[in-house]
């Protein structure tokens, strides 16, 4: 496919050459493939002064983007342009330019009209980039210190959340930000859960079922239902797809010692790591760990595999999501036996500054302890389960998709930029 592109970018005249060459050595098949990306010319641009500033626009990314009807559908929001049609050397006829908008006229003689300000948002400019980023894409995640938990995690009230907008995006921002949240005065009820996705979109169905009930259960299929100490580790790893956000309705707490929870900002951790332990890093970033979960529930059996590493970076070297989980590391390893050895050393000083990291704390009956499941680790300490003195929670999972989708719905409702 990329032969083609190249080839239909190039002169009737160069395409022979081209196409020979492309069959050639690397480095000369690199340096012609090159040289036609980074070919740039002035005319394939525009120019608009807006603000005090001067913004340059590509006008293939302009006709690409042309809000007419013939080109955009308006109440589908969506490009309906004919890409067999599509012209990437498009080039202008006129550009005029008023307060508000800039209307072309392109060599086709097809006319597109765009405003300013919307031009302005979604500018190539590394500020306004940023600004669109931060702004529309996702929030910006602050790391944080178990010393710092009780000033990051902020509470918010049930009722407020089900009935004010408002307060919905106030939790959902702190959220995406933070990776945790407390939500207090939850009606004693199994289905006060729903009444809060509901406001964001819909939960994410497991094998485990819709929802999930936390407490001690005899010759379960899960280790998470039991009472004795659970390590801190992340729900289902083994799930291409994982579960972004774990919701826990604490319906009753144990009174004695034991039960709290314990929760690790993993990207606190991991850019701690990359400072002062670049080796275990990069065997954590590299190595791929095989994720099982094997077994029936409900009556459906099961036998989950994934294969990712424990740090997972994006191209930008960003962390984007954690695998970690000692009941669902998977007996396979899938590296070279030369790693094995520094890997499970890479792998218990994660664990290790994890638990170094963790904060401490006890829900009581009423909150929805609601985190990040991507990016903290969560654990519990042991308790005695007995008569008179029993834990019980009510889980659910949300994907992060939703709540992002849900935070923008928000965002343009609530506190609209213009040209968003």
């Amino acid at each position: 496919m990329l032969q083609n592109i190249l080839l239909r970018r190039l002169s009737a005249t160069n395409r022979l050459k081209v196409h020979l060459d492309l069959f050639g050595d690397f480095k000369h098949n690199k340096f012609h493939i090159n040289s036609v990306f980074n070919k740039s010319n002035k005319d394939d641009f525009v120019e608009i002064k807006f603000q005090g500033k001067s913004l340059r626009f590509p006008n293939v990314w302009l006709r690409d983007n042309c809000q007419c009807e013939q080109c955009f559908h308006q109440s589908a929001k969506s490009r309906i342009l004919d890409l067999s049609k599509f012209n990437v050397d498009v080039q202008l006829k006129t550009v005029v330019q008023d307060e508000t908008t800039v209307q072309i006229t392109w060599d086709d003689n097809h006319s597109s009209k765009y405003g300013l300000h919307w031009l302005k948002f979604r500018s190539f400019t590394p500020e306004d980039q940023l600004k669109y980023t931060n702004t529309l894409y996702q929030p910006v995640k602050k790391l944080w210190h178990g010393e710092d938990f009780q000033k990051i995690c902020s509470k918010h009230d049930y009722n407020k959340i089900v009935n004010c907008d408002d307060a919905l995006h106030n939790w959902l921002q702190d959220l995406a930000t933070y990776g945790v949240v407390l939500i207090q005065n939850t009606p004693h009820s199994n289905i006060a859960l729903d009444g809060i996705i509901e406001r964001v979109g819909f939960i994410k169905r497991t094998h485990y079922g819709v929802k999930f009930v936390v407490e001690n259960v005899a010759n379960t299929s899960n280790v998470a239902y039991l009472s004795s100490n659970l390590q801190m580790h992340v729900d289902l790893p083994y799930y291409e797809y994982c579960p972004g956000v774990n919701m826990l309705h604490c319906l009753v707490q144990t009174v004695s010692e034991g039960g709290e929870n314990l929760l690790a900002d993993c990207h606190y951790t991991s850019c701690y790591m990359k400072e002062h332990h670049p080796e275990e890093y990069k065997l954590l970033t590299e190595t791929d760990v095989e994720w099982s979960d094997v077994g029936v529930e409900h009556g459906n059996e099961f036998f989950k595999l994934y294969r990712s590493p424990v740090i997972c970076l994006d191209r930008h070297g960003a962390v984007k999501r954690i695998n970690f989980s000692v009941p669902q590391r998977g007996s396979h390893f899938p590296g070279s036996i030369e790693t094995v050895k520094p890997w499970y050393e890479a792998h218990g000083l994660f664990y290790e500054l994890n638990q170094k990291f963790a904060a401490k704390f006890k829900t009581k009956a009423g909150d929805i302890l609601v985190f990040d499941n991507i990016r903290l680790l969560h654990g519990r300490n042991a308790y005695e389960d007995k008569s008179g003195n029993v834990r019980k929670l009510l889980g659910a999972y949300v994907d992060w998709d939703e709540i992002y989708s849900r935070l923008r719905c928000l965002k343009a409702k609530l506190y609209p930029v213009e040209g968003i």
